[in-house]
């Protein structure tokens, strides 16, 4: 488990900032889950993901090093990595200028940065 604070040498979030801060479920670097991932926290991913990732009302985020192949629901997606498949975001996608998207992404707001590749179709669906 990692907190929220910013690493920039992986771009994934570090170290705890204050013992009241959240948690995150951390796959790590040369780690491969294959099958479907829920849960009721936020999810960060260093290494590999095959299969389905239900994360409602939390946020992912797929770090440099993180290859993801799956069909993703969650609140708000930061992708510095590889993501192939579709994706359902309530709140945002953030595509940063390392990420790599290849896929359907339906979502209320989307940044792409300047950099980053992105191959598929978009659909903005404010949240009600």
């Amino acid at each position: 488990m990692v907190g929220k604070g910013e690493d920039k040498k992986n771009g994934v979030p570090g170290p705890p900032l204050s013992a009241s801060s959240s948690q995150s479920s951390l796959v790590a670097q040369g780690m491969f889950l294959e099958g479907d991932i829920s849960g009721s926290g936020d999810l960060i991913i260093q290494g590999r993901v095959q299969g389905k990732i239900n994360l409602e009302g939390h946020d992912l985020t797929v770090a440099r090093t993180g290859r993801v192949k799956a069909d993703i629901h969650a609140e708000n997606i930061l992708i510095h990595g590889t993501v192939e498949g579709r994706i359902h975001a309530s709140g945002k996608v953030t595509l940063h200028s390392d990420g790599n998207m290849s896929g359907d992404i339906t979502s209320g707001r989307i940044s792409i940065a300047e950099g980053a590749v992105f191959k598929g179709s978009l659909k903005i669906q404010p949240s009600r």
